[in-house]
């Protein structure tokens, strides 16, 4: 066995990737800029997005208010307050799917134009997320610029067990950590619901099976900006590093149905390290 297939049959399991979908078009830009596109949070496709959480936790704070001894009382109204008037933390969000990379309603919102989905190996995800926050911290007074890698947690409305033990957590821990000590309390309590929820979305996504990189705490000047059909979108770029192209950070690149796709399997092939498997969908799917 070569070296080359030794490495390959260690590669991790396709249902073991991330996948990023995405146009051809942007697929060239990704290898050939070595970067990812964080979008701010409140223009993701979810319109739920963090405002879900916020209100399990108004309603996890009026049943305790219920229940509770006058010794609590006070603490929970002041974060009942809080919670109708939340915190709007800067999220930036790069969004991935566990879902072996050919999943029928991701090509349909690629359509006939064709698009691809990228497994990365998340190992070398999160060792750029480390690498991200190290460069954005430099030269700062304090660390800046924390890229986080997380799993969704799809939940309904109402919320389930496990997001009202983390509110509690919250709500019976207010002490700030060495780190929000910069903060006040009223924005630790913000922080915390902010960035926990930046992981939470609507059970009606849950077939995305999501990933996540969330970005915050960015030094000024960090945000740019680009037009998205009829919005006006602030992006966070994420640096993939050199050799973005080149195994083992992108493991596999699986081609959408289209018109062309055996031609554009063999030519990312070309651009790609050969250690890199490229294959087209095996969906039989036709949107042109």
């Amino acid at each position: 066995m070569s070296d080359s297939n030794a490495e390959n049959s260690a590669s991790p399991d396709a249902r073991d990737l991330l996948y990023h979908y995405t146009s051809v078009e942007s697929f060239l830009s990704i290898v050939d800029k070595g970067e990812l596109w964080a979008s701010h949070i409140r223009y993701q496709n979810d319109l739920s997005e963090q405002r879900l959480s916020w209100d399990h936790v108004k309603a996890r704070i009026g049943a305790r208010l219920d229940t509770t001894d006058e010794s609590d009382r006070d603490r929970l109204l002041l974060f009942q307050s809080l919670a109708s008037n939340p915190v709007q933390l800067d999220l930036y969000i790069l969004c991935f799917s566990k879902d072996g990379g050919d999943r029928l309603s991701q090509w349909r919102g690629y359509g006939g134009g064709g698009g691809v989905s990228i497994g990365f190996d998340p190992i070398e995800i999160e060792k750029r997320c480390s690498s991200f926050t190290t460069a954005m911290s430099h030269n700062q007074p304090f660390p800046m610029g924390f890229a986080l890698l997380k799993q969704v947690r799809y939940i309904e409305p109402a919320g389930d067990q496990q997001s009202s033990q983390v509110i509690d957590l919250f709500i019976d821990n207010p002490n700030p950590t060495e780190f929000e000590s910069r903060f006040i309390q009223e924005e630790v309590f913000g922080r915390r619901i902010c960035i926990s929820s930046a992981a939470l979305k609507h059970m009606a996504f849950e077939e995305e099976m999501e990933w996540r990189i969330v970005i915050l705490d960015l030094p000024p000047g960090s945000v740019r900006f680009r037009t998205r059909k009829s919005m006006f979108v602030p992006y966070v770029p994420f640096d993939l590093g050199k050799g973005t192209a080149e195994w083992p950070l992108i493991r596999r690149v699986t081609v959408g149905p289209s018109p062309h796709q055996a031609e554009t399997v063999a030519a990312i092939k070309k651009r790609l390290d050969d250690r890199v498997v490229v294959e087209g969908s095996a969906i039989p799917y036709r949107d042109w």
